[in-house]
């Protein structure tokens, strides 16, 4: 009994802190997983950069950072991280502006592609319409820029897709980090010019909510096909890339195909919603043909896409491929002919993409696809299912950090700092939406083996 009892206590002490001190250690990592890794450019000198203003005119970031201190902040369409804590910038910006500091949000390659529909740009022309867009619906005051094409910024300070980075005057890096850090952000501000005649808290600034994208179903269908975790996104270059192509494709292989060429290749073909582009369904459907090098064969090299639902629709034509070749292959050629149709055009095209069959490497991953809901859900355990229910409050099948953080403090007699509730939450929120899914939920409590809230 005494020995049992004894470790028992044990247990009780030491797991927490071991617990405690793993994240901590992973803490970076798990926040910054779309951050290389060696980290965000944090000191020394900024590199040399190009980028465009909003209106489209090209500057060097030297230039702009030179003789003030600088607040860039990296952003886009479809990071729901930097939706969720953008407000913090804007926050500091109305606090330490005045002290001529200058705010800029760069804004970047997607985080995740086909989030609420939108793909990658293939020109500064739809980067800065992206921007635009992106401006209009955060209702941002802080001014932005746009990265290039050749993704400058988020290279050459390491970025992730939420980092943010204080310039001196003299161009040196005072502070970088791979996330929003509200408090780190304003230290190294007061650290540079002093501290603030007020404390602007963000929910102050009455900023727009950015509410959970929808998961798509992942499941084969007449227009789109099921795929699984481990996908690499490819590098797919338009042949001319000044074009406008309503319709973008993605293209994703399997590591059987990028290591042998041997494997499945999966096209996506997507209405670009930033030209408000749709399907005609009563014109012939979207075909896409591949040109495959000497040795190489795939199966189906051209297929055509089934008609949508009614007259119109925007879900994307899906496709798999199966690729066969004798040794690793460099690129293939795609041409894709479609009829290109917006609220007030529709015309047949005809382009053409090089499949590149390496990672596209863009700090980039499908949103809500690879980890999407399957057709067929396995039977949930009981205590993760009614874990789930307590404290999905909102009832739309996913926890939040503040349904998180409020059912802690209600079943816990001590109530832990938000700060804490974070890291815990980040832990089990393993694909970094900013929600909990049920299948997460049931993963972190089979790995940790620690009762969740």
């Amino acid at each position: 009994m005494t020995q049992r009892f004894v470790f028992t206590i044990l247990c009780f002490i030491g797991l927490p802190i071991w617990l405690q001190s793993q994240t901590i250690q992973q803490k970076n990592t798990r926040l910054n997983r779309n951050v290389p890794e060696e980290g965000v450019l944090d000191s020394g000198p900024i590199p040399t950069m190009h980028a465009y203003t909003a209106d489209g005119t090209p500057i060097s970031v030297t230039e702009l950072c030179k003789g003030k201190y600088t607040v860039l902040a990296a952003g886009c369409l479809t990071c729901p991280l930097f939706h969720q804590n953008y407000p913090e910038i804007e926050a500091a910006y109305v606090d330490y502006a005045h002290k001529d500091v200058q705010f800029f949000y760069f804004y970047k390659s997607l985080r995740h592609p086909e989030m609420n529909g939108y793909v990658q740009a293939q020109n500064i022309k739809e980067r800065l319409l992206q921007l635009t867009e992106a401006r209009k619906k955060l209702k941002t005051k802080v001014p932005w820029i746009a990265d290039t094409m050749d993704d400058d910024i988020r290279i050459g300070l390491r970025s992730g897709s939420w980092s943010v980075f204080l310039i001196s005057p003299e161009g040196e890096v005072l502070y970088g980090s791979g996330r929003i850090d509200a408090k780190g952000l304003r230290s190294a501000l007061t650290k540079a010019v002093g501290p603030p005649v007020h404390t602007t808290q963000a929910s102050e600034l009455n900023l727009p909510h950015i509410g959970r994208a929808p998961q798509l179903t992942n499941i084969d269908s007449e227009l789109r096909v099921a795929r699984p975790d481990g996908l690499t996104i490819l590098n797919t270059t338009p042949s001319i890339a000044e074009d406008t192509y309503y319709v973008k494709l993605r293209a994703e292989a399997n590591d059987s195909l990028l290591k042998t060429g041997n494997g499945r290749l999966f096209l996506g073909f997507y209405p670009d919603p930033i030209h408000d582009v749709h399907w005609n369904n009563l014109a012939p459907p979207m075909q896409y043909t591949l040109s495959l090098p000497e040795g190489v064969s795939a199966s189906p090299a051209t297929a055509t896409a089934q008609k949508g639902p009614g007259d119109s629709d925007t879900q994307p034509r899906q496709f798999w491929v199966d690729i066969s070749s004798s040794k690793p292959f460099d690129s293939l050629e795609l041409t894709m002919n479609y009829y290109a149709c917006t609220s007030d055009k529709c015309f047949p095209l005809s382009q053409q993409y090089t499949i590149k069959i390496e990672n596209q490497n863009r700090g980039a991953r499908t949103f809500g696809m690879n980890k999407g809901q399957s057709a067929h859900k396995s039977n949930p355990s009981k205590t993760a299912s009614r874990r789930m229910i307590n404290m999905d409050t909102s009832k739309d099948g996913f926890v939040s950090f503040d349904e998180f953080y409020n059912k802690i403090k209600k079943r816990q007699g001590k109530t832990p700092t938000r700060e804490k509730a974070q890291q815990r939450f980040e832990k089990i929120d393993t694909n970094k939406d900013g929600l909990i899914s049920l299948e997460e939920l049931k993963r972190s409590m089979k790995s940790t083996h620690i009762q969740n809230p």
